[in-house]
C-alpha cells in the first residue's frame, strides 16, 4: 500500500533491494525503519521490515549473489509492467493480451505476486508483467529494468487514480520511464484524454498493442537472402537504426564484405539499393549483398 514516505526512505529501499551481502541488507533495512513515517497507515509495513531485519540478524551468513524472489528474466523484444490500483483489472488485461491463465477475482488485492505472460505483436513477442497492487518493494523493484509501464485506471475515477499512481511512481523515481495511461471497463464511445479499453469484453486491445509497441520506440526489421523469403521473427532495433546495425546484428563479417543492401517495403521505392547508413523503418525487409 502507498505509505506517503519521503525520498530518503525510497533511497534506503533501493539500497536494500540492490544489496549483495547480509551486512548491506541489514544496513538498508535499518535505514528504511528509521526513515519510515510512524503512523497508523504504516504499522503493517513497519512490522514487516522489523521481521525481515530480525530474520537477517539471526542468520550466520547470506550468499553474496542472492536475488530477489521476484527476479524475472527479460524475454522477447521488450519487458512491459502493468500497474494499477486494486480492482482496476490488471489480471483480466494480462489474460486478454497474453492468454495467460491467471486468477481473476472480484475482491481487493487478489494478486499477491507478479504474473508474467508473453504478448504476440507482429511476429515479435513482448513480455508483460502484472505488478500487485500492494506496491511492495520487491515487486516494484522489477520496474527498475522494465522498458515501459502500462498504468491501468478504472473508468469511475481515472483522474484521481492517475494522480495516485503518478505519486507512487514519483516516490521511487519511475516517472522517467515510458508510461502509458489506459482506462479499463470503459464506454469506448465517450470522449476522453485516455486510451480506453475493456479487457473483459476484449475491446480496444489491438489499439492498445499498437500503443504499447509505438511507445517502446522500436522497429521490426526482417532479413532475407537473395531469391528467398524473409526470415521470421524479425530483428528488433531502436528507432533510427541503420543497415549497418542490421549487418552487425546478423554477422560481423557483413560489414567488412558489404557491397550494398536492397530494401523491400510497401513504398514505391521498394527494391532500391542503399548503403550502410540508410535509416530503416518499421517492417522494412533488408537483403544484404556482399
Amino acid at each position: 500500500m502507498p505509505i506517503n514516505a519521503g525520498p530518503e526512505y525510497f533511497v534506503a529501499e533501493k539500497k536494500y533491494l540492490e544489496a549483495k551481502t547480509r551486512e548491506e541488507k541489514i544496513a538498508g533495512l535499518e535505514e528504511m525503519i528509521r526513515t519510515l513515517p510512524k503512523h497508523k497507515g504504516t504499522g503493517n509495513q513497519l512490522a514487516l521490515l522489523r521481521k525481515r531485519l530480525a530474520n537477517l540478524k539471526s542468520q550466520k551468513f547470506i550468499k553474496a549473489k542472492s536475488k530477489s524472489r521476484f527476479s524475472i528474466k527479460k524475454l522477447g523484444a521488450a519487458q512491459v509492467c502493468i500497474i494499477g490500483l486494486t480492482k482496476s483489472g490488471k489480471s483480466s488485461l494480462l489474460k486478454a493480451l497474453t492468454g495467460k491463465d491467471v486468477e481473476i477475482a472480484d475482491y481487493p488485492f487478489a494478486t499477491k505476486e507478479p504474473n508474467v505472460g508473453m504478448m504476440n505483436f507482429g511476429d515479435v513477442q513482448i513480455q508483460l508483467i502484472e505488478i500487485p497492487s500492494t506496491f511492495d518493494p520487491e515487486s516494484m523493484s522489477i520496474l527498475y529494468t522494465c522498458d515501459e509501464i502500462v498504468a491501468l485506471l478504472d473508468a469511475e475515477n481515472p483522474d484521481e487514480q492517475e494522480e495516485e499512481l503518478r505519486r507512487i511512481l514519483k516516490e521511487r523515481n519511475f516517472l522517467n520511464k515510458k508510461i502509458l495511461f489506459v482506462v479499463n471497463k470503459s464506454d469506448l464511445n465517450s470522449k476522453s484524454k485516455y486510451l480506453k479499453i475493456s479487457a473483459k469484453e476484449g475491446l480496444g486491445l489491438e489499439e492498445l498493442k499498437e500503443k504499447i509497441w509505438n511507445n517502446l520506440d522500436l522497429i521490426r526489421v526482417y532479413t532475407k537472402s537473395p531469391g528467398k523469403l524473409k526470415v521470421i521473427p524479425p530483428i528488433t532495433l531502436p528507432r533510427g537504426s541503420t543497415v549497418r546495425d542490421v549487418a552487425e546484428n546478423v554477422h560481423k563479417d557483413f560489414i567488412n564484405n558489404f557491397k550494398f543492401a536492397r530494401i523491400f517495403n510497401n513504398t514505391k521505392f521498394s527494391g532500391s539499393s542503399v548503403g550502410l547508413d540508410y535509416k530503416l523503418n518499421d517492417l522494412d525487409v533488408v537483403e544484404i549483398h556482399t
